[in-house]
């Protein structure tokens, strides 16, 4: 593809100078810290296993990450990012270049851009998305850690998105495209109006249920069929509008797929941000899997090397290793919950 160099070159310096602002730059408002601090408390824990446990912790506090949302105009990028990080009163938003928007966080950068496309800036879209996902880090890994690609479920038309990932998006990607992809249906409280064309008094009922998993496999066959990549479609609600509930929909199944799809190292990183609080923010979601001990699991499995989808033992987090892994488990159950703010 045949690019304008100039543009090329200017994104290329601003990611270069967001590389540097961000180099041994300690996280702020620190999930870390309080996990240190709950970790001193913990009598039954041996001197040992608190030296290694902040000595991991030394590790994971210097991390950095990047997401990259990318979404058709009006498809749900914002949104999903206010409904995720909605507790934010000092998140920074700065163009980059051209379509590209940067929001910064705790050491999390989260870019947004259109998807390629149609439309009058559609070359310089797909030069600026070319550059960015074409970077990389200083240890020569993508810098994009993950890559969210946001269709609106309520547009029964998907065939030009289907495209536009297949033929723009993934070329680009370049390397560990299937571990870095992610495929989300916003919109899906509205998705039962629109096969009935009225409003519908259920959060997600069969009809619309059926309509999600049908289109998802659709997608999810094609991509395997015609790429060779593999991923799984996530249908939610950041809003929820249409339902009738005015709540979101399956944000807590959509923070612990991203959370599986980090890198191990920087999965925590998702949690010290300045999340949304609050039961109605996280608790309506599809009974597939039992998210929040998702979440859990995979925080205990990257705090505690060797762990194993949380070591549970009777249900409780860690106790499979005993005291210590008991006692790990309680404050990470304990703290996950606060930075939620949930009750449940």
């Amino acid at each position: 593809m045949q690019g304008n160099e100039y543009l090329n070159n200017h994104l290329r310096q601003s990611l270069a100078l967001l590389k540097q602002a961000h180099a041994g730059q300690p996280p702020s408002n620190s999930l870390f810290a309080a996990i240190r601090a709950d970790i001193a408390k913990r009598v039954e824990m041996d001197e040992g296993y608190k030296a290694r446990l902040n000595r991991r912790l030394d590790v994971l506090s210097q991390t950095t990450a990047n997401i990259l949302v990318i979404g058709a105009e009006g498809a749900g990028k914002s949104a999903t990012l206010n409904a995720l990080f909605g507790n934010s009163q000092t998140q920074e938003s700065t163009p980059v270049e051209g379509t590209i928007i940067r929001q910064t966080l705790n050491n999390l950068t989260v870019f947004q851009a259109p998807l390629p496309g149609y439309g009058q800036n559609a070359d310089a879209a797909q030069i600026e998305l070319a550059a960015l996902l074409g970077e990389t880090d200083q240890s020569g890994e993508p810098l994009i850690d993950l890559v969210m690609v946001v269709l609106d479920a309520s547009n029964s038309n998907l065939d030009d998105a289907y495209l536009d990932i297949c033929h723009t998006v993934l070329p680009m990607m370049g390397e560990k495209l299937q571990q870095r992809l992610m495929v989300l249906f916003s919109k899906a409280d509205k998705v039962a109006s629109s096969i009935r064309g009225s409003r519908v008094d259920e959060m997600m009922p069969l009809d619309a249920e059926i309509w999600l998993d049908c289109t998802a496999a659709t997608l999810r066959y094609r991509l395997i069929h015609n790429t060779g990549v593999y991923t799984k479609p996530l249908a939610f609600s950041a809003l929820g509008h249409e339902s009738p509930t005015g709540r979101p929909y399956n944000l807590l199944k959509l923070l612990a797929r991203m959370m599986a799809a980090m890198p191990e190292e920087k999965r925590l990183l998702l949690l010290n941000q300045p999340l949304s609080q609050g039961d109605n923010v996280w608790r309506d979601h599809d009974d597939r899997l039992l998210y929040l001990q998702s979440v859990e699991n995979l925080c205990f499995d990257t705090l505690h090397i060797g762990a194993y989808d949380g070591d549970r033992f009777g249900g409780q987090l860690g106790a499979f290793l005993g005291r210590h892994g008991r006692a790990l488990g309680d404050i990470l159950s304990d703290r996950i919950r606060l930075q939620l703010g949930i009750t449940v």
